[in-house]
């Protein structure tokens, strides 16, 4: 697999409290990468680092071979999308001038949107099953119809890596699961894919690696079966579980007793 992202020792520290020790793991082309642990664990803290807003204190992170502390803003636009977790706007734009918003990595300087990134984005908005927003205002959507426009607007960025903070937080069960199975149809298009979710369920069922985190350190990082265990969970999440095949989904499942 093609390396998108290396993550090698990355601390990061916010008034002198450690938030992150020591995470690493590498993001490779055609990979979801699911980030789970409780609140507070640092997965939010972990994707801001990847992304440039949060400044490792510590490590090094390098996108394709380029260094991010180096690297411009535009530039790293250019690589990686964030959707964050927070779906509050104060803004009242149309969902189609948010989505476009998506395309402004590729912009010229000076030049305003074109004919091209409107076309784009209304692709984009027709994946994502959310064109039937594109003349409503983005703030009269419910929270999962924004966070569905705000996903919209990541994938119309059109980059390699794709960073998900929480992204079905306030959807119901059948747009979670869209959701995922476009992921799943973006990672087939050798995409890099992170995502942070509580949903162990579907985690197991959609990613192809998972990172447990527990108070910023890494618990364990691999294969889905490797990394969902009766020990990991027990450290992590301090539950006892069992661990199974569920016979109707065939997916990896777990019941707490």
């Amino acid at each position: 697999m093609t390396e998108l992202i290396k993550i090698e020792d990355v601390s990061f520290k916010y008034f002198n409290q450690n938030i992150l020790k020591n995470i690493n793991f590498n993001v490779n082309k055609g990979e979801i990468i699911g980030l789970i642990g409780i609140n507070g664990s640092g997965k939010t803290t972990l994707l801001k680092c990847l992304n440039g807003l949060n400044k490792y204190t510590s490590g090094s992170i390098t996108i394709k071979n380029n260094i991010l502390k180096l690297m411009s803003p535009n530039k790293i636009a250019k690589e990686i999308a964030f959707m964050n977790q927070n779906t509050s706007l104060d803004i009242s734009f149309n969902c189609l001038d948010i989505v476009v918003m998506g395309r402004y990595p590729h912009l010229e300087r000076g030049k305003s949107f074109s004919k091209f990134d409107y076309e784009q984005s209304l692709k984009y908005m027709k994946e994502t099953d959310t064109l039937k927003f594109k003349d409503k205002k983005i703030n009269s959507l419910s929270g999962g119809e924004r966070q569905r426009v705000l996903f919209s607007k990541v994938v119309a960025q059109e980059t390699d890596v794709i960073l998900l903070d929480e992204p079905t937080a306030s959807m119901d069960l059948f747009n979670q699961e869209e959701l995922f199975k476009i992921c799943k149809k973006l990672s087939r298009e050798k995409k890099g894919i992170v995502i942070s979710t509580h949903d162990l369920r579907v985690a197991a069922k959609y990613c192809d690696k998972l990172l447990l985190l527990k108070d910023g350190e890494k618990v364990s990082f691999g294969k889905v079966e490797d990394v969902l265990t009766k020990k990991n969970i027990k450290k992590a999440y301090g539950v006892d579980v069992e661990i199974f095949i569920n016979p109707i989904s065939k997916n990896l499942d777990y019941y707490i007793y």
